[in-house]
């Protein structure tokens, strides 16, 4: 579904929600009053909220196991107090990039993401794919594709969760009433929160009330640590179900894509591509690599022995210049037919010499026009028309038997031919024919989707994978984003709790009214909410910007 169609729904849904319970407040107050206390549910205008003391017990149980995960859950919230106190200054710089950074392209964009009290950035991506909607967070180099907003949602929930679970389990720790749980989502973004008493809170020793306040920090550093190690063992965790690292597999390509085939012609969804070009493709980074190293490089050449170019050159008599000034030797009206040109530029007299005797002195026209497949598959194999040593092409830069033959095509154009296979099923796979596509790289960008999970066997599917993996990722960029916030000093996050703690313990021997370190503390966290704040109206300025340019 489109992302905007969705968004529009959820709008029209939260309508008829705030609708009806206008209504049944008006005509059946009393039942729907009770039906609302009994089940904590609260419906207001785009958002609902769902409070409960359910889980009251169960924390304490958790809590208050045994003697020894109680004393090791306070060392590890101490420790956390370090690490969120650690973080303050890196989410301080994180904000002044983003509001004095004058790039604003890409990757380099950075954001905001909001705080519920959350390969080559997640995703490769081509120049093609870069003007699509993306949601910015506070992140360097990491855009979010809107259409991926069901795991946005999903991740901050299962984050938010995690955070507020930190700070009732702590507040269990120090002996802190939790008076209950809730749940709150704003128009499609859902979280979670943790309701203490106050006033016990406040009777705390300072350092006490610091584990309880930075246990949400903490609980999120570690949960994106953790999802970090997972998604870091994925290839063995995965190995039992797909061949990781071995070629990606086609697992989508749009209508209109000119690699689409039918009857073993062209791609098609499920065949494993192990080779573009003189490319190895391993990795899903592979791929992208390969298709722009096509798009920067200069055209490769392909050698060619002298009996075949001699038995099927197809060269009309008289060549010609089109009118953009590409020469042509052959039948425009045959698509299958392409110009070649002898390469021997860049090779000394010695080389050329080696290079005349191994194909015995044998002699061919400057240019010759071939059918490009049989070419291609007769071919020894790739070269450059360079001597360079410093060459990446699996073949060497020149031919050491046959003639170096390069097309002669636009440089909007080029040749790829993809080495491909089938999964047979039983971890097996059966060779393909090579599909060899004319034209401009960003083409197989935009149109032909990727993994790099090839199934063992038939019944798994390659985007089991793919959503594990994505999730793990989301998960890591969204709990550490949640755990950086938090630690700002801003109204609304942890941070500004936190330097109220903290002002009020260090200054109280200097400071001993109170109503001054109160201003002193609003002075500071209306400091970090000036630049949050900042940060967040020229990330949207910006988003603006873009759409409407």
């Amino acid at each position: 579904m489109d992302p905007w169609i969705f968004l529009s729904v959820i709008v029209v849904l939260y309508c008829v929600c705030f609708f009806i319970d206008r209504l049944f407040k008006s005509c059946m107050h009393y039942p729907y009053d009770a039906f609302l206390k009994n089940t904590g549910l609260t419906v207001q205008f785009m958002r609902l909220r769902w409070h409960t003391t359910a889980f009251n017990r169960a924390m304490l149980r958790w809590g208050n196991n045994s003697a020894w995960m109680r004393l090791w859950l306070i060392r590890s919230y101490t420790v956390g107090v370090l690490v969120a106190l650690s973080l303050l200054p890196i989410g301080i710089i994180l904000l002044f990039i983003t509001i004095f950074n004058g790039e604003n392209n890409g990757g380099s964009n950075l954001g905001a993401v909001s705080a519920g009290g959350a390969g080559n950035g997640v995703r490769a991506e081509s120049s093609v794919l870069q003007n699509a909607p993306k949601v910015e967070i506070l992140l360097p180099g990491v855009n979010l594709p809107i259409e991926e907003v069901g795991y946005y949602a999903l991740t901050l929930l299962l984050c938010t969760i995690v955070h507020e679970f930190g700070h009732a389990l702590a507040a269990v720790q120090e002996d802190i009433p939790v008076i209950g749980f809730g749940f709150q989502l704003y128009l499609c973004l859902p979280f979670a929160y943790t309701e203490i008493s106050t006033d016990h809170l406040n009777a705390l020793k300072w350092f006490k009330k610091l584990r309880i306040i930075c246990a949400g920090i903490w609980h999120n550093f570690i949960f994106a640590c953790f999802c970090y190690l997972l998604l870091s063992t994925l290839s063995y965790v995965a190995a039992p179900f797909y061949t990781i690292d071995h070629g990606v597999v086609v697992t989508d390509m749009t209508r209109n894509s000119p690699l689409l085939g039918t009857a073993g012609k062209g791609l098609m969804t499920g065949d494993i591509v192990s080779q573009i070009n003189d490319c190895k493709v391993d990795t899903e980074s592979d791929w992208y690599a390969c298709l722009k190293r096509s798009i920067r490089g200069p055209h490769l050449g392909y050698c060619v022995s002298h009996d075949f170019i001699r038995y099927n050159d197809e060269s009309i008599e008289i060549s010609h210049h089109s009118a953009d000034g590409m020469l042509q030797c052959c039948d425009e009206r045959n698509e299958k037919l392409c110009c070649f040109e002898s390469v021997t530029e860049g090779l000394n007299n010695l080389e050329t010499a080696e290079l005349t005797d191994a194909v015995d002195h044998a002699q061919i026209p400057q240019h010759v026009c071939l059918d490009v497949r049989r070419t291609i598959e007769d071919s020894h194999g790739f070269c450059s028309g360079s001597i360079s040593k410093s060459s990446n092409l699996n073949s060497g830069s020149f031919c050491s038997t046959g003639f170096c033959l390069r097309p002669l095509l636009r440089n909007t154009t080029t040749i790829l031919t993809f080495k491909r296979s089938s999964n047979s099923g039983n971890s097996k796979s059966s060779k393909l024919r090579d599909v060899i596509y004319i034209g401009h790289p960003a083409d197989v960008f935009s149109t032909v989707r990727i993994s790099p999970f090839v199934p063992r066997q038939s019944y798994v599917s390659p985007e089991w994978g793919d959503a594990y993996a994505l999730f793990l990722k989301y998960n890591v960029i969204f709990s550490f984003g949640q755990a950086l916030l938090n630690a700002i000093p801003c109204f609304g996050l942890d941070g500004y709790h936190i330097t109220s703690t903290i002002v009020h313990s260090f200054l109280v021997q200097r400071i001993t009214e109170r109503p001054k370190r109160d201003f002193v503390a609003l002075l500071v966290a209306g400091t970090g909410t000036l630049l949050f704040g900042s940060a967040l109206l020229k990330v949207l300025w910006m988003s603006v910007m873009r759409f409407v340019y």
